[in-house]
């Protein structure tokens, strides 16, 4: 396999294929934070464009839009991290990059106009508004902290100013690696609020006068999966450590006369992949209350009024999105879809008026667009369909919920996506998604990597939601706890066997991949089956010993293995696939990204040695300036190209 892949004609193919679906130069294909309120007539939102080449990456403006539709209008020129509207609709707090390496800016806009900006040291990771308007918190990572796997999964660093041969230096000292709060009126400079060693991975007001906090006693990624739930001064700084979880804590949302604090408990296996029960904290009495959403995991909270809980999640293959009342003790759903999708890791929506939310939405063959839900009905503000992506996406099949029987009788689901026009059984490729807490949705085609241009080559495309993945409640998702690799294995292996026994698939033409817990998966399956005949591993595990020791999350191994990295033999040994690989002979193409410490890039090479010492056709891709799942541009185009040539090398193609 050549190193300089752009000249193949995969290469070309993928790259004319995302130029269609994304058209870099300037246009916004993509989404994320758009907020609104009931009294103003723009909504806001971060656009996701490539401003020139892919080579130059993707980029994040400040947008708004009319609500009631219209031409969207770009409000600045800076990578924009983060948006928040004040509670009366009438300022929005703007977190950029600032000109100096290692510093952002804090904003507030009012009527498309840039009002006053600080800088803040560090990276601002949240933003939020005090319920009276005065005041906004900033979360913000130190410019040495570790970022989540889900944005990349390495480690932040500036400019040293020094020669190239300067070492690159690991501690666990340093006041640079902490997540603290600071507070800011508008006016003078953000002032920190929190100190080491209280790291805060997410915050919001709780009234005026509080804040409620995710927080851990350490800085490491690993310490977010013991973090616990505590209450701080938003004066003194003082912090009352309130409820430490069995499993993990997200979406931490305070009311706004600080009579609650709303959250979400789950079992996780990544940090901002969180969907489980939706919970209260009473500060006054200091109970705790799980409500009843009825099937529904949740993924995201907003307080709607100081008594409704806005909420947002998954139920099988529908994302849904309801209000919780407090006062009534209920659960209503405004809106459920498996048509549709919203948010780019998990579901979500913002409220707006008395009953409706806003979001981004999306499917597999309908490109990002501006949405404004109510009455259970969904209007299109804006579409962020680039001008030729239709006709692109018109040849890459239809994706359909599908659902079949585990060897112990359990029902799972997933998606699938058949070529165009299919007509008999046709070669599949596997895609299991991260986590495994996570689940694969309706999602856009642009976030599928090589699977919609395989679907236009005639290829049939299997999303997998195996026990682990979440939309299916508390047990389905812990299931995978202590047998990750066990009875998921088996749950994707007889989603095969069902696919070929409907006749769409052919049994000799099967592949798999995925990345992170994905990777680990499609190295592990072939050593579990005959059914592959080719495996590409994206951001693999493949060492359950060495990984332990080399991650940023080696809390994650000692939860879904439920064994210890210390003890001969048990799940550390028998579940890593590069202590098998090597006894069954898959072409196998391992990609992994160099700066990733979520899975470190010796994990793809111990895969890739162990194919070799099988006799297998195998290649070792490593992107030196990627992170975790290799999801960064150009990388992105040339990692599916490389998947297109291999399977098109080491499967047979359809006739």
């Amino acid at each position: 396999m050549d190193r300089d892949f752009r000249a193949s004609p995969d290469f070309v193919d993928t790259r004319a294929f995302y130029s269609a679906l994304l058209a870099p130069g300037g246009h916004v294909y993509g989404a994320r934070m758009l907020c609104g309120h009931e009294n103003a007539a723009y909504l806001h939102f971060l656009g996701l464009s490539f401003e020139g080449a892919f080579e130059e990456g993707v980029s994040s403006r400040l947008y708004r839009v009319l609500r009631e539709g219209g031409p969207i209008q770009r409000l600045n020129d800076q990578e924009t991290r983060q948006i928040r509207l004040s509670p009366d609709g009438q300022t929005l707090a703007v977190a950029s990059a600032g000109d100096e390496a290692g510093v952002d800016r804090i904003e507030t806009w009012s009527d498309g106009r840039l009002v006053a900006t600080q800088p803040v040291p560090g990276r601002i990771e949240q933003i939020d508004w005090a319920p009276d308007g005065t005041k906004l918190l900033l979360v913000v990572a130190g410019t040495g902290a570790d970022l989540a796997g889900i944005h990349g999964g390495y480690t932040q660093k500036s400019g040293s100013g020094g020669p190239a041969w300067l070492p690159e230096i690991r501690s666990d000292e340093g006041s640079d690696l902490w997540r603290t709060i600071w507070t800011w009126d508008g006016e003078g400079l953000p002032q920190r609020l929190t100190q080491q060693p209280l790291n805060v991975w997410e915050a919001s007001w709780c009234g005026n006068g509080s804040i409620a906090a995710i927080a851990s006693d350490h800085h490491s990624e690993g310490a977010w999966y013991k973090a616990y739930l505590s209450l701080i001064d938003a004066v003194s700084g003082t912090v009352m450590k309130v409820f430490q979880p069995a499993d993990q804590l997200g979406s931490v949302r305070g009311s706004p006369d600080g009579a609650y604090v709303a959250f979400v408990q789950a079992i996780c296996s990544d940090r901002g992949l969180v969907a489980g029960f939706l919970s209260i904290f009473n500060p006054k009495t200091g109970a705790i209350e799980t409500l009843d959403t009825p099937g529904i995991d949740i993924t995201s909270v907003e307080w709607r009024s100081p008594m409704v809980i806005h909420f947002t999640g998954e139920r099988g293959h529908e994302t849904v999105a309801g209000d919780y009342d407090l006062e009534h003790s209920g659960a209503t759903e405004s809106w459920s879809s498996s048509d549709l999708t919203n948010g780019e890791w998990v579901p979500v929506s913002y409220p707006i008026g008395d009953s409706g939310c806003l979001f981004v939405g999306e499917s597999y063959a309908r490109a990002p667009f501006l949405a404004e839900a109510a009455s259970g009905t969904v209007r299109e503000v804006a579409s962020l369909a680039a001008p030729a992506a239709q006709e692109a996406m018109l040849r890459c099949g239809a994706m359909e919920p599908f659902a079949w029987t585990a060897p112990d009788g359990l029902e799972v689901q997933g998606w699938v996506v058949r070529p165009k026009n299919a007509a008999g059984p046709t070669p599949l490729l596997v895609d299991v998604h991260g986590g495994p807490i996570s689940a694969h949705r309706n999602s856009w085609m642009a976030r599928k990597r090589s699977a919609p241009i395989l679907a236009s080559r005639g290829w049939t495309i299997f999303f997998p939601n195996p026990r682990g993945s979440t939309g299916r409640g508390d047990a389905f998702a812990r299931a995978v706890k202590g047998d990750m690799g066990g009875a998921d294995t088996f749950d994707i292996i007889a989603g095969v066997d069902a696919l070929i026994a409907k006749g769409w698939v052919d049994a000799r033409r099967v592949a798999a991949t995925g990345t992170s817990y994905g990777g680990f998966m499609s190295a592990w399956l072939p050593s579990q089956t005959d059914r592959f005949a080719a495996a590409i591993p994206i951001s693999p595990v493949g060492n359950w010993y060495s990984q332990h020791r080399t991650t940023q999350i080696p809390e994650f191994d000692e939860i879904m293995l439920d064994a210890s990295p210390w003890a001969e033999g048990g799940a550390y040994f028998t579940r890593s696939p590069a202590f098998y690989m090597q006894k069954t002979k898959v072409p196998t193409l391992v990609m992994a990204g160099g700066i990733d410490r979520s899975t470190p890039v010796g994990q793809a090479e111990e895969c890739h040695f162990a194919a070799v010492r099988s006799g297998a056709p195998s290649s070792l891709v490593i992107y030196p300036k990627a992170g975790h799942s290799v999801r960064s541009y150009p990388e992105y185009l040339d990692s599916a190209a490389r998947i297109l040539w291999w399977l098109g090398k080491y499967v047979q193609p359809a006739e």
